[in-house]
């Protein structure tokens, strides 16, 4: 038993989030055992266990193809009630491929009506419990022998599980069956069923044991009428539990276990530090120029829960930027203590199958090439210079930076960072190697993402306190009621954990009401301020670490906002560096959304307390005779704010003038138009006249700005503050922003700046938004970033074109000056591609301009496909292509037995992605998000075919004014960025050692143009034919 008990713990532990409290990890491995030992009263004495299965997802054209259902009383099941259905209709091929339900199954079964009239038979009065209970509930009850069941109560076991366990990172069936030791469900209603039994009662263990005053809040959130699953709230719940209160809770929490990260004597003088939650003033003073301090708090993030650094004043953690190591200090600075470095020989030994991190891993080989890139990021730490690495596939890239990093920051006591593009590769790293790397030298480290990444404790307490509502979204109910139940939950289970792990329902609770923006940040004003804060204690945690793991975009942000963002770091490593220069580019980018002009229209205006902080404010119960003037200011403000609104509006409606300059075709429209404002449009008539209505827009925000920002200082002679007047202050920052915005948009004309609108072409819709951007980005780098750094290695395995990086240090800013002097290398992958990859360049395929280009291509690619069998991903470049090729190749490639899917508008990528690993033979037709990042190793995939190069549109804004300034830059930079991409493309093929399979390169052009060699020379092989589309197929089937 005690050895089952540590087999069910350990699979437990695969399914728990990283960075989940041990005190949460507990609670959740002695819930089975609980279960087992417990009853829970009306919630188990006669429950019925239900699941179905139907030939579709549509309430409206689709029908029950099974029904299982088990009576369960204390834990027992003590009865059954399966059936086939007969739906009448075909079973479509992928629902019989994931059920196992074919047409023999239901020939002879009862039609859907008299299934039903069983099932209510069966179910009576009692409790019915199901997986994702809006599915089958509406499934049952949509037909008349059904619909009684709608009086029954319905509990969600999905619900449950995404309320009282929010640390896992699936709530599908199968992952909590797996989770809590049960056997595997198969997709058939009756498996279902007895898997749902199991975790049912695992579940209400689960909310028994969340804290008791918050599963009686969670009770009072709703009546069971409207919601049915908070019935297990209330029979949970107890009638002796103290009130609950989210700033309570969450300070209670913040104690109970900061004293082992940060100290308790720190602890103590935060606490003592932390203003009083009823006299947090909110300071008028500043407002006007207040953005960038908001810009400066955008940081937050999560921390190893051990080895967490000494609190001793060093440095590298004494919070300014330029008491770390810096290696060019200034007269007025003390001369910093010697730089030490581990010795060459120690990293290269680090490396050995004795080594350092040859002992961290299993059937560890040694590779030269690992090596030789941990010294080189090495020499760049002791010259106090940059690099640009290029590691190919295989080479190791991530233990071969994070040493020389974890050793300079442990010898020298200061932080260092390391910077990815996407989220999969940063979890990696916090998830993976980092720990396998503290287990080692008891290093500490931390992850940071950008700010709305975490929840913002000020707006959840707000929404908490007006209780959970019901809308209509794309006229479909929504209650906020179990989203909030959710989020109240999560927070009690983390410390500073982001929310992007969190199964919450976004369409009840989106993101932006939730966290919180740069200007939207109340810092010391709020009064979670302090370590309670998800984003301030984060970052001070972060503080104490040997390497602070973030992504691109924070890292450039920090950059910007003249290094407020981040703990200060003078030791990167940008990894998935050849994104680095897009991210980049928005960091330093200005934009203005109709949206968001639309958003403080209506705030300004609303009649609602909801919106309007003003009619909040009013409300607020001040002294009798500070009324009247205060009702004065507030009705100065109100007007201040009407004729900003009436001036907004105008500006929003001129805005839809610049589609007058729209020269496409109708029937070659897409929905958004992207154009350049060149200097002959911004002095065109049009132009001037949205330009008079920002003017006017600009005039009324200052009048608007002055009106609050007397509001404010007026709240803050009293004796008392309210959430009220913080977020009028919180406005007056977002329209100083708007402000600021439209002088850049359209009161400056600088050199390095590329100005550009972005139109929805339908005239009803105002979701159009202007972008300042630079030209050249390396000229703000020079200016913000490598100014303030020591050295920066940015790394990724596409970086080179034609065996050349003078394409990314240009774009990068490189070499420019000293602080940006860069060393380059290539080093090759470990595997052996010309081998076990080959490209494959069809010779007669037509130019991507030539009419009879795409059904040629459908033609070619459904013989490839078949001749393939299947597991193959083609990436596309153009939606309608894509579509237009899938309508022609399907069917043949169907008939033939295999599955093809496409990256239809609005299908899930992560569900595609997820699909395509589980199925061997399943291929993939896909757009932009599988060009890179997706790993997909082994007989998964076989083949990538590239239909046509991904050049960048002529009209793009950037592009355009590239051209403006240089007559060949199609060729210095529109082309790089393709070669980089088909790199990026390729290598989705061979992801491990044993891969092998095939690419095709399907436009004509890389045989036609001379450009061609850039890109074939650039593939990580030489193994490269060119053939006729017949040879290729009988080269394949041979």
């Amino acid at each position: 038993m005690e050895k089952q008990n540590e087999t069910a713990e350990s699979s437990l532990k695969t399914y728990i989030l990283e960075n989940t409290p041990a005190r949460i990890r507990e609670r959740y491995a002695h819930l089975k055992e609980y279960a087992q030992t417990h009853t829970f009263g009306a919630l188990d004495a006669d429950v019925v266990v239900l699941d179905t299965e139907t030939t579709g997802f549509s309430f409206n054209h689709d029908e029950l193809i099974q029904i299982a259902a088990a009576r369960m009383c204390n834990g027992e099941i003590v009865e059954w009630y399966v059936t086939f259905v007969n739906p009448g209709k075909e079973i479509p091929d992928e629902v019989a491929h994931l059920t196992n339900i074919h047409e023999e199954d239901v020939a002879d079964a009862p039609d859907p009506d008299t299934a039903l009239a069983g099932l209510v038979d069966f179910v009576g009065d009692s409790l019915v419990v199901a997986h994702n209970v809006g599915f089958d509930r509406t499934f049952v009850t949509k037909r008349a022998a059904g619909a009684t069941l709608k009086n029954n109560i319905w509990i969600d076991s999905l619900d449950l599980a995404r309320i009282a366990l929010p640390r896992l990172n699936s709530h599908r069936l199968l992952a909590l069956v797996r989770a809590f030791g049960g056997a595997d469900s198969t997709h058939r209603a009756d498996d279902d069923v007895a898997a749902t039994c199991l975790v049912y009662r695992v579940l209400l263990a689960a909310v028994a044991n969340m804290p008791a005053p918050l599963v009686a809040h969670i009770a009072d959130m709703a009546d069971v009428e409207r919601w049915n699953s908070v019935y297990v709230f209330k029979e949970l719940a107890s009638s002796e539990a103290a009130p609950y209160s989210l700033f309570k809770s969450r300070k209670a929490q913040v104690a109970e276990v900061q004293a082992d990260l940060f100290g308790a004597a720190e602890l103590r003088a935060d606490q003592e530090a932390e203003l009083d939650r009823a006299e947090a003033p909110v300071f008028a003073a500043g407002i006007a120029s207040a953005q960038n301090a908001q810009q400066a708090e955008c940081f937050t993030g999560n921390i190893s829960n051990e080895q967490q650094r000494s609190n001793n004043e060093t440095p590298g953690h004494s919070g300014d930027a330029a008491s770390t190591q810096s290696s060019h200090p200034s007269e007025n600075e003390e001369e910093p203590r010697p730089f030490v470095l581990v010795p060459d020989k120690e990293i290269a030994q680090a490396f050995d199958p004795d080594g350092i991190i040859g002992k961290l891993y299993e059937d560890y080989e040694p590779r030269e090439p690992q090596k030789l890139m941990a010294l080189s990021i090495q020499q760049a730490l002791r010259k106090g210079e940059n690099a640009v690495i290029e590691a190919g596939t295989g080479v190791g890239k991530s233990m071969a930076y994070l040493l020389p990093l974890a050793l300079l920051a442990k010898a020298n006591n200061v932080p260092t960072g390391v910077a990815t593009k996407t989220n999969t590769l940063l979890d990696q790293l916090v998830n993976k190697e980092l720990p396998l790397l503290q287990q080692a030298l008891g290093i500490s480290y931390a992850s940071l993402k950008g700010f709305t990444h975490y929840p913002c404790l000020r707006k959840i307490e707000r929404i908490d306190a007006q209780g959970p509502q019901q809308y209509l979204v794309n006229n479909q109910m929504v209650d906020q009621a179990p989203a909030l139940a959710t989020l109240l939950s999560f927070i009690e289970q983390t410390d500073y954990d982001d929310i992007d792990g969190l199964k919450l329902n976004f369409k009840a609770l989106p993101r932006y009401r939730i966290t919180s923006t740069s200007t939207e940040c109340l810092r010391r004003k709020c009064p979670f301020f302090g370590k309670s804060c998800f984003v301030h204690g984060a970052r001070a945690r972060a503080e104490h670490c040997d390497i602070v793991v973030t992504n691109h975009s924070l890292l450039f942000w920090d950059a910007r906002f003249e290094h407020g963002l981040l703990p200060p770091i003078r030791y990167w490593v940008v990894d998935e560096a050849h994104n680095a220069e897009d991210e980049a580019r928005r960091a330093f980018s200005t934009s203005l959304s109709s949206e968001t002009v639309k958003r403080l229209i209506r705030t300004l205006t609303s009649d609602s307390s909801r919106y309007n902080p003003f009619i909040r404010a009013e409300r607020e119960q001040v002294i009798e005779e500070a009324k009247t003037l205060l009702s004065t200011m507030l009705s100065k403000t109100r007007n201040a704010g009407v004729a900003f609104a009436i001036a907004a509006e105008e500006y929003c409606l001129s805005v839809k003038d610049l589609l007058y300059f729209d020269t496409a075709n109708k029937r070659q429209r897409y929905e958004y138009l992207d154009l350049w404002l060149n200097e002959e449009i911004r002095q065109s008539s049009v132009f001037q006249g949205v330009r008079s209505c920002a003017q006017a827009m600009q005039n009324t925000l200052e009048k608007l700005i002055a009106a609050i920002r007397d509001v404010v200082a007026y709240f803050e002679e009293l004796d008392h503050s309210s959430s009220a007047q913080r977020e009028i202050a919180l406005l007056a920052l977002e329209l100083r922003e708007l402000y600021e915005s439209l002088d850049v948009i359209f009161f400056t004309n600088k050199e390095n700046q590329v100005y550009s609108v972005r139109l929805n072409r339908a005239k009803d819709q105002m979701k159009d938004a202007f972008v300042a951007q630079p030209l050249n980005v390396g000229q703000n780098l020079n200016e913000a970033f490598y100014s303030e750094t020591d050295t920066v290695v940015y790394t990724s395995a596409t970086l080179s074109v034609d065996n050349s990086f003078e394409s990314f240090v240009q774009a990068m800013g490189l070499n420019e000056g000293e602080a940006s002097r860069a060393e380059t290398l290539q080093i090759e992958s470990t595997y052996d591609f010309d081998t076990n990859m080959r490209v494959y360049l069809p010779s007669d395929m037509p130019e991507p301009q030539d009419p009879a280009y795409l059904s040629t291509l459908s033609e070619f690619l459904t013989r490839l496909h078949l001749a393939q069998g299947g597991s193959m991903l083609t990436l596309f470049t153009n939606r309608k292509e894509m579509e237009e090729c899938f309508d022609l190749a399907n069917p043949q490639i169907k008939a033939a037995g295999l599955r093809l899917v496409c990256q239809k508008w609005g299908v899930s990528v992560k569900g595609l992605r997820d699909d395509f690993l589980k199925d061997e033979h399943l291929s993939l037709f896909a757009l932009k998000s599988f060009w890179e990042g997706f790993d997909a190793p082994g007989a998964t995939l076989k083949g990538v075919v590239i239909p046509k190069l991904p050049f960048g549109l002529p009209t793009d804004p950037l592009s355009c004014e590239r051209e403006l300034h240089d007559s060949r830059a199609w060729a210095h930079f529109s082309l790089p960025q393709a070669v980089i991409a088909i790199k990026q493309a390729v290598g989705r093929l061979i992801r491990t050692s044993s891969d092998k399979g095939i690419v095709v390169l399907a436009d004509k052009r890389l045989v036609t143009k001379h450009y061609g060699k850039k890109f074939l020379n650039s593939l990580p092989t030489k193994n490269i034919v060119s053939l006729t589309m017949d040879e290729i197929i009988e080269e394949i089937e041979a």
